[in-house]
């Protein structure tokens, strides 16, 4: 029964709890007696969270994708960052369809979390803690993420044999906000968007960057955004090999991150006018790792 409260009270807020019950198990619960169960199984959770996940061995053509990435959500100390990392094989990745602009949609069948309400420096143990044993063989993880400095340093200097990937949605969209904010019709943006997309995706980022430097007559905030964008691309140039990426059969997108923060922070904890104590944060999903089956 007590595995039943911890359920009801990280999955909607306390005082629906009794609702669950009432509907699925036909008994009344008290919202006070599933905030005393999540808070003490909270408490132990974080006594445990220094420990190794396990996972089977890698097969021979198996890579692990990795990501994190951070979002904020409203606390009594104001707004506040859960930083969330996921972890998942390269086997768990199943074809789901078509999206509307005709590329394959992809799932995931299992993957690994953790989450934590705090500092990078706190949050990185967890992930450490996450890889279990394939922290042994960097040659075999993949980790798609944005570009943090603070993500970017962590992982190149402790994995720098892992492959590297720049996501590639988050390059496009530097180069849609410099569009949107150069030219002043909508469609001469979305062509000349559409013709560097194609060039970053046969790795003709040097091409992208002689044609943002090509560019003359900008105004002030125009010039702001192209040296932003460039300096972006110069500073992750070696993660941006998308053509090589994909002909080893790698996804170059992060989307799957952006389904954690959703699935693991979000659908929690942001929602139209509440405000948490940290300490609540901690004791329902802003600390911890987790494994997941059936995850998109």
């Amino acid at each position: 029964m007590q595995e039943l409260m911890a359920l009801a009270g990280v999955s909607d807020v306390y005082s629906a709890s009794n609702d669950l019950f009432k509907a699925f198990l036909g008994i009344d619960m008290s919202v006070s007696q599933v905030y005393r169960v999540s808070s003490v199984l909270g408490h132990q959770i974080n006594v445990d969270l220094a420990q190794e996940v396990s996972h089977p061995e890698l097969l021979a053509d198996e890579v692990i994708y990795g990501s994190m990435d951070g979002s904020m959500i409203f606390t009594d100390q104001g707004w506040q960052e859960v930083k969330v990392g996921r972890l998942f094989s390269s086997l768990r990745r199943r074809e789901a369809g078509q999206k509307e602009d005709n590329q394959t949609r992809f799932r995931l069948e299992q993957s690994t979390y953790c989450a934590h309400l705090g500092s990078s420096e706190e949050f990185i143990p967890l992930f450490e803690a996450s890889l279990g044993h394939y922290k042994n063989t960097p040659e075999r993880l993949v980790f798609v993420t944005d570009g943090g400095v603070w993500i970017q340093r962590y992982l190149e200097e402790n994995y720098p044999l892992a492959t590297h990937i720049l996501d590639y949605y988050h390059a496009v969209e530097h180069l849609a906000s410099f569009s949107r904010t150069h030219f002043q019709k909508a469609a001469c943006a979305a062509q000349w968007l559409d013709k560097q997309r194609n060039y970053l995706m046969v790795d003709g980022i040097d091409e992208v960057l002689s044609n943002l430097e090509g560019l003359s007559n900008l105004s002030r905030s125009a010039e702001e955004s192209r040296r932003e964008v460039m300096g972006y691309y110069q500073r992750n140039r070696h993660r941006m090999q998308y053509s090589q990426f994909q002909e080893r059969g790698l996804q170059i997108g992060s989307g799957s991150m952006e389904a954690a923060h959703r699935t693991v922070v979000q659908c929690r904890m942001k929602r139209t006018g509440l405000a948490y104590q940290r300490a609540a944060v901690e004791r329902t999903g802003g600390s911890g790792h987790a494994q997941s089956a059936g995850s998109s």
